[in-house]
């Protein structure tokens, strides 16, 4: 016996460029596993890219005209994205700190009447040169360099 197969549907190959989807719930997490791979090994190689080359973001030096220093002898600024502040000191030299707290990265404020740094998060004291004076940091503030050029006092300066 003969059968008719001019009623059944042809089989059609996939066309070329179309997306296919796992036939399998095993193919399908194979490739949600892989796809998952490739993105925590690029964020992996990111990290350790950005540790071997911190400079990388590119930090513009900051510049401050003298004139602007307030009374109290502060200025606040941002470089390279984080929070800084340039203090003058007694001696009228120029001292720039990150306001990142070392500890947990909170963000410091200067108490001028003190002299002093502190981190609200968890009672960190830093002195006027930064170095940990109580509290859990466990490093001084990171000190940016400061030169003056004419007017203004340049942060950052390679």
């Amino acid at each position: 016996m003969v059968e008719d197969t001019s009623t059944a549907a042809p089989l059609k190959a996939p066309e070329t460029g179309a997306l296919t989807v796992p036939a399998t719930r095993r193919g399908l997490l194979k490739g949600l596993l892989g796809a998952l791979g490739v993105f925590g090994l690029g964020t992996f190689l990111y990290g350790v890219y950005r540790f071997l080359a911190p400079g990388a973001g590119g930090a513009e030096p900051v510049e401050i005209p003298v004139a602007e220093i307030s009374a109290s002898g502060t200025a606040f600024f941002q470089y390279g994205g984080t929070p800084g502040i340039l203090l003058r000191g007694d001696d009228q030299t120029l001292k720039a700190f990150s306001l990142v707290c070392t500890h947990l990265a909170c963000i410091v404020t200067w108490n001028a009447e003190k002299k002093e740094f502190y981190c609200p998060c968890h009672d960190g004291f830093f002195d006027a040169e930064g170095r940990v004076v109580s509290g859990p940091p466990p490093s001084p503030l990171e000190r940016w360099k400061v030169e003056i050029k004419g007017d203004k006092a340049i942060i950052g300066a390679a």
